[in-house]
């Protein structure tokens, strides 16, 4: 039976292989004869076909690619909501509480958790938040506010005239050690039931205002904490505002904070679930986790990682403008800087363009002044001109600084030329100073210059006035009032008069400029300001900087522009999304 079965079987394969060879004979025969065959006839007709179906061939590839762009064109991309957001930031995480502001990382998460009275939209101008609307007496010194209705803590607590109340009295109060008490000096306020507080102003200051932006703590948790014990206080790890996110988890160890939409925002909730911000040590090392996509955005694309930030994918930077300038103070109580000569001399031989270019690679606009173009009182008619090195020169041998024969720096009275320039740790900041060391040295002049630590710099150089000349940035804010920055009442901390100016003139014009609201008496004030500021010379203001945040490019709905301050970038942040999709435009 077996050998009967493989005799059939081989018998089949015999067959099939005989078939397969008549198949073969059978097509090629065919193709030779009405495919082949009737082609190689054709002659001159060949050429002519092929052109027509070359022609065919381009027009439908054409076609079709036609069709797919038209498909794409008429496709638009649709923000979803949802999904978490992961911002690099920087500093340490201790306390949030809008009362006690810190590092960059503790003011962002307040600004997220926390809503002041007013606040500023994109274009740099005043809008409502916790209040809708607001009016100013005749004299200046009474503002009233409207509060919002229907507004609730994240607890569930209704918001009330009363928690602005506590607030205000909160930072007044010396045991609380708010840096921001001197904002707020004299400043009485009352209520009117649930929904009206009026501020009474010792004397009528146009720049109060900026103020009111300030976050708003609840009453019903704080009230009962003693105002001594208020930086210790339990609330500053487990914060409770009326902002747009809420805090989910406090992790001071790994320097995060992670906040989740707040359902109850008076403006709606966030489209985002999570916001999630994470300290780290240098904004390379931001960039870093944001290509290994470990974060949603790098935070602020500082000058030294331009370059950089600039190559990497899917890498959306959103190009903001700050009221901030960098400046090097002389401090007019050091022997040597008691001379204005001398200080203007300093002034006008710096290159700020090069200044520039070494610090920030260029961007930013060179400026001169204390107060910036564009703001209220700026003028250019009394702005200082700058020196060629060779007039630098000239212009010390009038003042009597000779170089000597031999040497490289400049004499007076058997006194050198030199001095200490101290300035922040920061690669900006001491590219800039190294900068204008150059330059100074190249005219006999010699700065050496003393990197140290933000908060060394803040506590042993700039609160006790203890330094020769000091390189650092100031933030002016959206109104032109510089009165902290240069009136003589603000010498000594915590006024922030780091140059410790006096000048008679100065003060009368800066104090008038603040108390009126005519912009064109205003204009004149600060005008006439500019001039004894501009041939007192108490500083060199530098350069403007602006601010630079980047994102991953699906984000959308950041809408801010001109910022007042940085945190500023988050106005109308709860319509941001980092989620879309594409639909067909009907």
């Amino acid at each position: 039976m077996l050998d009967y079965l493989r005799f059939r079987y081989r018998r089949q394969i015999r067959r099939l292989r005989r078939d397969i060879r008549v198949w073969r004979r059978w097509s090629a025969n065919y193709i030779d004869r009405h495919i082949w065959g009737k082609w190689h006839h054709l002659g001159r007709n060949r050429r002519f076909l092929l052109v027509w179906w070359g022609i065919f061939a381009v027009a439908l590839i054409g076609l079709t690619s036609q069709y797919s762009n038209l498909v794409n064109y008429n496709r638009i991309i649709i923000p979803e909501s949802g999904g978490s957001y992961t911002e690099a930031s920087m500093g340490d995480l201790t306390v949030l509480n809008p009362i006690l502001p810190g590092s960059n990382l503790e003011m962002s998460a307040n600004r997220l958790i926390f809503s002041g009275l007013t606040q500023y939209n994109s274009d740099r101008k005043l809008a409502g938040d916790l209040a809708t609307k607001w009016e100013v007496s005749p004299d200046g010194k009474t503002y009233t506010f409207q509060l919002r209705k229907g507004v609730k803590w994240q607890d569930g607590v209704p918001f009330s005239s009363t928690d602005v109340a506590f607030t205000l009295a909160a930072i007044q109060n010396p045991d609380s050690r708010s840096p921001l008490a001197s904002s707020w000096q004299g400043v009485k306020v009352e209520t009117k039931g649930d929904d009206v507080v009026i501020f009474t102003l010792p004397s009528p200051l146009d720049s109060f205002m900026d103020s009111t932006t300030l976050g708003i703590v609840p009453r019903h948790i704080l009230e009962s904490v003693d105002p001594s014990q208020l930086a210790e206080a339990s609330f500053n790890k487990n914060p409770i505002g009326t902002g747009p996110f809420q805090l989910k988890t406090f992790s001071p160890a790994a320097r995060e904070v992670t906040l989740e939409a707040y359902a109850g925002y008076y403006n709606g909730k966030p489209k985002l679930d999570e916001f999630i911000l994470r300290s780290y040590s240098e904004s390379a090392a931001a960039l870093d986790a944001f290509a290994s996509q470990q974060v949603s955005s790098p935070g602020r694309i500082l000058p030294e990682i331009a370059a950089r930030a600039s190559e990497t994918n899917h890498l959306a930077i959103h190009r903001m403008t700050l009221p901030a300038e960098t400046a090097i103070f002389f401090q007019n109580t050091f022997k040597l800087f008691e001379s204005k000569d001398l200080r203007l001399i300093l002034s006008r031989s710096i290159d700020r363009q090069s200044v520039l270019k070494a610090a920030t690679n260029g961007s930013g606009l060179v400026v001169t002044q204390p107060i910036l173009p564009g703001q209220l009182g700026y003028t250019n008619a009394y702005a200082q001109s700058t020196y060629s090195q060779d007039a630098a020169r000239q212009a010390l041998d009038d003042a009597g600084w000779k170089l000597p024969r031999g040497k490289t720096v400049r004499e007076k009275d058997g006194k050198q030329l030199n001095f200490e320039l101290v300035t922040v740790d920061a690669p900006e900041y001491t590219r800039a100073a190294q900068e204008v060391r150059r330059q100074w040295a190249a005219i006999g002049i010699n700065a050496s210059v003393k990197a140290v630590d933000l908060t060394e710099l803040q506590q042993s150089y700039m609160r006790p006035r203890n330094f020769q000349a000091l390189l650092f940035g100031m933030n002016l804010g959206a109104d032109p009032d510089v009165y902290s920055f240069w009136h003589s009442s603000q010498a000594k901390d915590p006024g922030v008069n780091l140059s410790s100016y006096s000048s008679t003139d100065a003060d009368k014009a800066l104090e008038s400029g603040r108390i009126k609201s005519d912009p064109l008496v205003r204009q004149g004030k600060y005008a006439a300001f500019l001039k004894a500021w501009n041939a007192d010379a108490p500083a060199a203001v530098l350069y403007q900087t602006g601010y630079n945040y980047g994102t991953l490019d699906t984000v959308r709905g950041i809408d801010a522009q001109r910022l007042v301050t940085p945190t500023d970038r988050y106005f109308g942040v709860e319509k941001w999304t980092i989620r879309t999709r594409w639909t067909q435009n009907k």
